[in-house]
C-alpha cells in the first residue's frame, strides 16, 4: 500500500490545514505501534469510524480513523491487528476525543475498550451552540466554520470490501483531518460569545447519555408499546429478552428475528401455546416456528409474573392546560433560540417543555425540571417562569416581519 500512502500524503500536504498532516494506513503491527505512539503522546485526538450496521447485531467495524499530532492515520480494523493498546490509548485519562456526532465512536470504546472516552468534543453540537446551526454534515461544517470546500461521494462505500480504493481512504482521512481546527475554531467563538462552559457542558451531558442509554431498559423502545398495561409490558419486556438473545446468537439485527409490530402482537393476544401462535399472522416463518416453544414460554412467564413485579407504566395523565401550555412555550423557546443564536433542537425538546409545565401545575413541587438547570436554565429560566405565571405577554409587532411577536412585561 506505499503507493498509496505516498498520494495521500502528498494530498494531505496540500489541504488546508493549521499543521502539515502525514497520512499513513495501518495494517500491520508495526504500523499500528506508530499510530497508537501517537495517540498516547497527543492530548487531543481527532477520531471517526466507518462501519455497517445493518446487517449484524452490532454494527462492523470496517476503519478507524485517527488525527494525532501531525499524523493522520487509517486503520484497517479487518488487518487482523490487536487493537486493545490502540483502544486503551486513545480512551486514557486525560485524552480528549474531537468526533463528530459522536454517538457511534462512543459505543465502539465501551465496546472495545472497556470504557469511555474521558472527554469528547463534538463540533456538530459545539456549532448548533454557536450559531452556525445544528445539525451540519461534515462537509457543511467545514465549509462554513473554516470556508473550506471538500468534497463527500463515499457516504455508501461498502467499507467492508478490501482492497479499498485510494479516493475511499482520501475521503476517510479528510473525515478527521480538520477535527482539530474545527475545534480551534469553535471554541474561540465561544469564548468571544462567553459560552464555552455550554459548550463542555453539553458535550458531557451527551457522553453521558450515550453511556447511561447502553443501561437503559432498551425494550421500552419497541415500536407500539405505549399504551400496553403493565401486565401486558411484562410480556413484552420477556419477548424482547428472548428476541435479543437470539439476535446475539445468530449475530443478526434483532428486528431479523422478529418484527417489532408482531412482537406487539403476541403481546396483545397472549398466546401461551405454540399452537395458539402459530395462528398468527406472521408466524409462518420456518425460523419462527422452530422457537415456538421458547416464545410461548416468554409469553407465560410475562403472565405468570407477579403483581409486584409488574414494570412501572411511564405514562402522565395530564390535565388538559398541559398541551396548549406547552405550545405557548415552545412559541417563546424558538424565539428564545433565535435571539441567543443556539439551535433550538439543543436547546430544548417538547419532552421537557411538558415536564416544565407539569413541574409549574403541582406548584413546584419536587426537583426542578432539567432545562431550568445549566446553560439551558441561563437562556430560558425567567422567560419561562414569567409566561407561565402571567408576567409576560405575546403580541404580534409587525407581520411582515421575519421576527413579528414581540414577548413583553405585563
Amino acid at each position: 500500500m506505499a503507493w498509496v500512502v505516498a498520494a495521500w500524503a502528498g494530498w494531505a500536504a496540500s489541504a488546508t490545514t493549521s499543521r502539515a498532516n502525514h497520512v499513513a494506513f495501518v495494517a500491520t503491527t508495526g504500523e499500528l505501534e506508530v499510530a497508537v505512539r501517537a495517540v498516547a503522546a497527543a492530548p487531543i485526538v481527532g477520531f471517526d469510524t466507518e462501519f455497517i450496521g445493518e446487517a449484524t447485531y452490532d454494527p462492523k467495524l470496517c476503519l478507524i480513523q485517527v488525527a494525532a499530532g501531525e499524523g493522520t492515520f487509517i486503520i484497517d480494523p479487518l488487518a487482523g491487528l490487536d487493537l486493545q493498546p490502540f483502544w486503551q490509548a486513545l480512551t486514557a485519562p486525560g485524552r480528549e476525543i474531537v468526533a463528530l456526532a459522536a454517538r457511534q465512536e462512543i459505543l465502539f470504546c465501551l465496546r472495545y475498550a472497556g470504557r469511555p472516552p474521558e472527554t469528547v468534543f463534538d463540533p456538530q453540537i459545539a456549532a448548533g451552540l454557536v450559531g452556525f446551526g445544528y445539525p451540519l454534515s461534515h462537509t457543511n461544517l467545514v465549509q462554513r466554520v473554516l470556508n473550506l470546500k471538500i468534497s463527500g461521494g463515499e457516504a455508501y462505500t461498502d467499507w467492508s470490501r478490501r482492497p479499498l480504493a485510494p479516493r475511499q481512504v482520501t475521503y476517510a482521512a479528510a473525515d478527521v483531518l480538520y477535527l482539530a481546527a474545527l475545534r480551534t475554531s469553535l471554541l474561540e467563538k465561544a469564548a468571544m460569545l462567553k459560552r464555552t462552559a455550554w459548550l463542555r457542558s453539553e458535550c458531557a451531558e451527551t457522553l453521558g447519555r450515550v453511556i447511561s442509554g447502553e443501561n437503559e431498559e432498551r425494550w421500552r423502545r419497541v415500536s407500539g408499546a405505549s399504551g400496553l398495561s403493565r401486565r401486558e409490558l411484562a410480556v413484552l419486556r420477556e419477548l424482547w429478552r428472548w428476541r435479543d438473545s437470539e439476535a446475539r446468537s445468530a449475530n443478526l439485527p434483532p428486528r431479523r428475528i422478529m418484527a417489532d409490530d408482531l412482537m406487539v402482537l403476541i403481546t396483545r393476544r397472549g398466546p401461551s401455546k405454540p399452537a395458539d401462535l402459530f395462528s398468527l399472522r406472521g408466524m409462518d416463518r420456518a425460523a419462527l416456528r422452530r422457537s415456538g416453544e421458547d416464545i410461548a414460554a416468554a409469553v407465560r412467564a410475562g403472565l405468570s409474573l407477579p403483581e409486584a413485579e409488574l414494570p412501572v407504566i411511564n405514562r402522565n395523565d395530564d390535565p388538559p392546560q398541559v398541551a396548549p401550555l406547552t405550545q405557548l412555550a415552545s412559541i417563546l423557546t424558538n424565539a428564545l433560540a433565535t435571539e441567543h443564536q443556539v439551535d433550538v433542537a439543543l436547546l430544548v425538546t417538547t419532552a421537557d417543555l411538558q415536564e416544565f409545565i407539569r413541574w409549574r401545575l403541582r406548584g413546584g413541587e419536587g426537583g426542578e425540571p432539567a432545562l431550568l438547570a445549566g446553560w439551558q436554565g441561563e437562556i430560558l429560566g425567567r422567560p419561562l417562569l414569567d409566561l407561565i405565571e402571567g408576567r409576560t405577554v405575546i403580541r404580534v409587532a409587525d407581520a411582515a416581519s421575519s421576527t413579528p411577536l414581540r414577548f413583553e412585561s405585563r
